[in-house]
Formats: C-alpha cells, structure tokens, sequence
C-alpha cells in the first residue's frame, strides 16, 4: 500500500474494506471484566486480606457470547476480494468475569 502526505492529508491507492453485519455479524463492544491478581512476594496477613481483584476492558467484536465464555476479537483482517480474513487479539473471558457491556457504534 502505497500513501502520500500533502497539506497532512493522506491519500490511499486502495479502496478500503467495509466492516457490515453481512462480512462480521457481531457487535463491537467495550467489555468490562475482572481478573485474577496474584503476587509471588511476601505480604502481611493485613496486607493479603485486602487483595483485590484487576478490573479490565477489552474492546473488540464481540464474536461469541453464552452461559460459559465471552470470546472478543480486537483485530479483523480482508482477502482480496473483500471477504472476513482472519481474526486477531481474540480475548476469552468467562462469563462469571463480565461485569458490564457497552456496544459502540462504529
């Protein structure tokens, strides 16, 4: 792919793909989830009582979703012709993990 800068604008030679629910049929989502946090170090027993769990946030298509797992794809790439590639980034969080999600329009 070949671009050129004039007056900071970015001109592309190829037409650019077009992510609709007939390529991808999955929302794109902001998923809040919590995960485990451990430690290796030596802590007081006040100290580990108080642990607390990492709260995270994967954005991505949300490819898959049931009683069991949330799978989210941050990454998609094209054929030639146009049609879905592959995936990439592909995070899997149990359910019991999710704490919120949020579609986003794109």
């Amino acid at each position: 792919m070949s671009s050129s800068n004039r007056n900071n604008n970015i001109t592309l030679i190829m037409k650019l793909p077009t992510i609709n629910k007939k390529i991808l049929n999955a929302p794109f989502v902001s998923l809040y989830w919590k995960d485990i946090n451990g430690t290796a170090e030596w802590l007081s027993l006040k100290d580990a009582v108080n642990s607390k769990v990492t709260i995270c946030i994967s954005n991505g298509w949300l490819i898959k979703a049931d009683k069991e797992l949330h799978i989210v794809a941050g990454d998609v790439n094209f054929n030639s012709d146009g049609t879905l590639g592959d995936v990439g980034n592909v995070t899997t969080i149990p359910t019991v993990n999710v704490l919120k999600i949020k579609k986003i329009k794109i």
